[in-house]
């Protein structure tokens, strides 16, 4: 669940924009005032940037933590808030952050790791290698719009998979993880993209693969075709956030909460 910031949003000035591929914009944001927002030392975390103009804000990964100065990876696509300033952002503008969170729970037993997501998620995937794949050994699975989109993530073994139109397009995370043997001993499988596609990847490990709910991480960073999605579930009169504070209340680990979660939404056709 999303942390709010305890004194209020933190301002920050972009410092820098690069065009990293045709999907993603790099912003370097400076953070005058520091001091009131510390790391959470965990490599997918994130924060809500809220853009000048807009209401509420958007998850971002914090792609590199530094004094003073945050990195992030925009997504660019038509109709994204985030998406649509990152295409025209200039030194000097100005955002804020209002939240703050992480997702990333790999066991200090873990022998090696696995990474899965689409574009959205190469933020996280290329920091987690960077701060890690030196001495775990990594294996990445990543979908991208463009085959331009690909990173070096040195250290890890990588397999790219191009989906054109990814976002018209569904996602085909759930192919990627099936066609995937893991490696002995224990470890930890990280998935993060568009919620339906993982969704049906958080299903194959728990159901097929057997995976334990501390083994594996699945978070959905994304919907596809949001708009109808939210008009069903006011269709049916859905309270989301109800139903996930009763399956958090009733306990268990973070997936076994999530699963349970989704096994509801599925009930109501969701």
């Amino acid at each position: 669940m999303a942390t709010e910031l305890e004194n209020g949003p933190v301002p920050v000035v972009t410092a820098s924009v690069d065009r990293l591929s045709p999907s993603l914009v790099r912003v370097v944001l400076d953070v005058p005032d520091a001091a009131r927002l510390d790391s959470l030392g965990v490599p997918d975390e994130a924060v809500v940037l809220r853009f000048p103009g807009a209401e509420g804000g958007r998850w971002y990964t914090v792609r590199r933590w530094q004094p003073l100065r945050l990195t992030v990876d925009i997504v660019l696509h038509p109709g994204g808030i985030g998406g649509e300033w990152a295409a025209r952002a200039r030194i000097g503008d100005r955002l804020e952050i209002t939240h703050h969170n992480s997702w990333f729970r790999r066991p200090e037993e873990a022998r090696w790791q696995l990474l899965v997501g689409d574009v959205t998620a190469l933020p996280a995937v290329g920091r987690i290698v960077e701060e890690s794949a030196d001495r775990l050994p990594t294996t990445v699975l990543v979908e991208v719009p463009h085959r331009q989109d690909a990173q070096d993530l040195p250290g890890a073994q990588v397999r790219w998979m191009h989906t054109e139109g990814l976002g018209r397009t569904p996602s085909r995370l759930d192919e990627l993880v099936r066609g995937v043997q893991l490696p002995p001993g224990p470890g930890y499988v990280y998935v993060a993209g568009e919620a339906s596609a993982t969704r049906a990847v958080r299903r194959h490990l728990r159901r097929e693969l057997g995976l334990p709910g501390g083994a594996y991480g699945v978070v959905g960073y994304w919907r596809a075709e949001s708009e109808k999605w939210f008009a069903r579930v006011a269709e049916k009169g859905a309270d989301t956030a109800a139903i996930y504070a009763e399956e958090l209340e009733a306990g268990g680990d973070p997936e076994d909460v999530r699963a349970r979660y989704e096994e509801r939404l599925a009930t109501l056709g969701l």
